[in-house]
């Protein structure tokens, strides 16, 4: 395997890129962008775009109209040429956070305002979109099942605090557990289903103060459906599975996968394996590598390292085409590196 990687973009806040092939061929890199810190009022949304493949890339286009809100990005997908990107849109803190899909039928060149996503106005992260061998679609979530009375006590908590980062914020908001589970389109068509998924307990037995579960999913060659969780201060990421194609699923355990607190991505390679893209160290965001399993993620026989300098790699996505690897990942927060595995 041959690995190139380039840098799309540095900029005084980078962070949680994600790139796909549009359907004109180029690749767009979305990614937040502006202020210093995460999350912030600043915080923006914008794409880059590639058309060599991903050799040099443009400069930063607005993807949100410019309203005084911060934006969250939280997936893009691209389905039958129609491209959508994922946001939440928020007062800083991650607080009066709405969802939002904007749409473009232009392969990013322009977007509309596509209203919310099914099921899930506010509070909510929708992830990686995972086509199965069937036709159904599914796209897993993590809801944060804050009340408007209990956001409501949190914005007034924070009115004669100046600054930002003294503020309260979603974190404190008081919920007892991080909801996970999918959105199911059916290949059938119809109205999709919102399939209820395991719960992360916050605080209680756990001891957690929060909780990011940032789930990803893989269909395995008997049809069940993994879903990998970050759990932070847990060391490893955690796994439920699902045997009837999303509709229910099991109790959330720990796995051996080590992981720091950072967001995994689960990805179909050629041949029936399967990639996960992750930084496998329990403590550190460092390094970076694909690990590749053969036998339904039962074991991760080939544990490749992309990147190995002792710094913060965060928040690694991609996409498979052929038998090639094309994603992104940010390094301390600051900057955008575009990679390519060839003949993976």
């Amino acid at each position: 395997m041959q690995t190139t990687i380039r840098m799309i973009h540095s900029d005084s806040l980078s962070c949680e890129p994600i790139v796909r092939r549009m359907p004109n061929g180029d690749l767009l890199c979305v990614s937040q962008i502006g202020d210093v810190t995460e999350p912030a009022p600043l915080n923006r949304v914008s794409s880059l775009r590639s058309l060599d493949n991903g050799a040099t890339w443009g400069k930063p286009e607005s993807v949100y109209p410019e309203t005084g809100e911060a934006v969250y990005l939280t997936e893009v997908n691209v389905v039958e040429d129609v491209v959508r990107v994922y946001l939440e849109v928020h007062s800083g803190r991650f607080l009066n956070m709405r969802c939002v899909v904007m749409e473009s039928r232009d392969s990013g060149h322009t977007w509309v305002d596509a209203g919310m996503p099914p099921f899930f106005p506010t509070f909510t992260f929708l992830r990686g979109l995972l086509t199965l061998r069937n036709g159904n679609r599914l796209m897993p979530y993590q809801h944060m099942p804050v009340s408007a009375a209990e956001n409501v006590r949190l914005v007034i908590a924070s009115h004669n605090i100046v600054d930002f980062r003294k503020q309260k914020g979603v974190w404190d908001a008081n919920i007892h557990a991080i909801q996970n589970g999918v959105i199911l389109w059916s290949a059938q068509g119809g109205a999709p289903d919102r399939c209820i998924g395991p719960d992360i307990p916050i605080k209680g037995e756990t001891g957690r103060h929060w909780v990011w579960s940032e789930p990803t999913l893989a269909e395995l060659s008997d049809g069940t459906i993994a879903m990998l969780l970050r759990v932070d201060r847990s060391g490893c990421l955690w796994r439920s599975d699902s045997r009837d194609g999303g509709r229910t699923w099991s109790e959330t355990m720990p796995t051996d996968i080590p992981n720091p607190g950072n967001k995994p991505k689960l990805l179909a390679l050629p041949g029936g394996r399967i990639g996960l893209l992750h930084t496998p160290n329990a403590k550190a965001r460092w390094p970076f590598a694909l690990w590749i399993s053969d036998d339904d993620m039962r074991t991760w026989g080939d544990q490749r390292i992309l990147a190995d300098f002792p710094i913060r790699y965060d928040y690694p996505d991609g996409f498979v085409e052929g038998n090639d690897l094309y994603g992104s990942i940010e390094i301390n927060r600051h900057e955008i590196l575009f990679f390519h595995c060839e003949d993976v």
